[in-house]
């Protein structure tokens, strides 16, 4: 496991968090409520392989908003991963506006959530990301655009970073997908790479 210093402050993430938080009321789902017919019809197996994360906890959330829908927050059980792998079988619809959270056993008190970057600034779909062009990065997307297939491996990035956190420095995380995903809007400010949140990300 590599160790890079950033200079990630809790309040920066907060404050950037903020932004995504410009959206109607949200209404609360959860994974173990029944599935709508959508959803019921078309299932995704969507696999995360992620190096040096041992026990790190996935969750996903998708909270999208539309013309013509008010958002409507649906998160999964955080899942651990094991041998290198994190599988989650969810609806399809579910992957369109998907962030993907991250928390790592190494972390200390940041004050916010890491999330996964699937597109950083100046990066187009398909284009390569190494740990040193993501923590140079200023803005990412935490919004998937999804898939429509039945089966999806997605790798991701997870490395141990230096941030401040609510009471000084503490050991955080860096997350992003190593090859450049499509994306939803918005794109968020982001410091050295590191993309963080305290709430949901609304995704449109």
């Amino acid at each position: 496991m590599s160790f890079r210093t950033t200079t990630a402050t809790a309040a920066a993430v907060a404050g950037t968090a903020l932004l995504a938080l410009v959206a109607p009321p949200a209404t609360a789902t959860t994974a173990d409520q029944a599935p709508d017919a959508r959803t019921a019809a078309a299932r995704t197996t969507l696999t995360f392989t992620v190096d040096d994360c041992e026990g790190c906890e996935v969750q996903l959330v998708n909270a999208l908003r539309t013309q013509h829908t008010d958002v409507k927050v649906w998160s999964s059980k955080a899942k651990k991963v094991r041998d290198g792998k994190v599988r989650f079988t969810i609806g399809t619809s579910k992957t369109w506006g998907m962030s993907v959270n991250v928390r790592a056993p190494w972390e200390g008190q940041t004050g916010y959530v890491t999330n996964v970057a699937w597109r950083y600034n100046g990066m187009l779909q398909g284009d390569p990301v190494t740990l040193e062009q993501a923590v140079t990065r200023k803005k990412a997307s935490a919004c998937w655009e999804g898939v429509r297939r039945r089966a999806v491996t997605v790798p991701l990035v997870v490395e141990q970073v230096e941030v401040d956190g609510v009471h000084g420095r503490v050991p955080g995380s860096i997350a992003f997908v190593p090859e450049t995903q499509l994306w939803l809007k918005p794109m968020r400010e982001v410091v050295d790479g590191v993309l963080g949140s305290q709430d949901v990300n609304i995704c449109h």
